[in-house]
């Protein structure tokens, strides 16, 4: 697994990397600004190995996302987790510009 995607594009100085906290803090952001979610957390034991959000960097340059979410009771899960993927995506976009990524949703609690 490696710790950083690099743009060999980006200039004729050199090339760029992008760390894997980049993108878990980017969907970490992006996931908290939907309405009615938010990253799930243990807030029960004193450590946990546990993370609500991972990015996976493949060799090929994908980077998979995975995000636990807490949805709020009483919504829509399926399009709450649409409106996840798809503010996730954009913040992504916007902020890596030429980086292919999947992303995965797993809804670990209903508040």
């Amino acid at each position: 697994m490696a710790d950083y995607v690099y743009i060999e594009n980006y200039s004729k100085y050199g090339v760029m990397g992008i760390s894997r906290r980049v993108f878990e803090t980017i969907a970490q952001t992006a996931t908290n600004r939907v309405k009615g979610a938010t990253v799930s957390s243990n807030k029960s034991r004193i450590f946990t190995l546990h993370k609500p959000i991972q990015a996976i960097l493949r060799s090929n340059g994908l980077v998979d996302i995975r995000i636990d979410v807490a949805i709020k009771s009483g919504v829509n899960v399926s399009e709450v987790c649409l409106k996840i993927q798809e503010e996730v995506a954009n913040s992504l976009m916007a902020m890596t510009e030429m980086v292919p990524f999947n992303i995965n949703i797993k809804v670990a609690s209903i508040q």
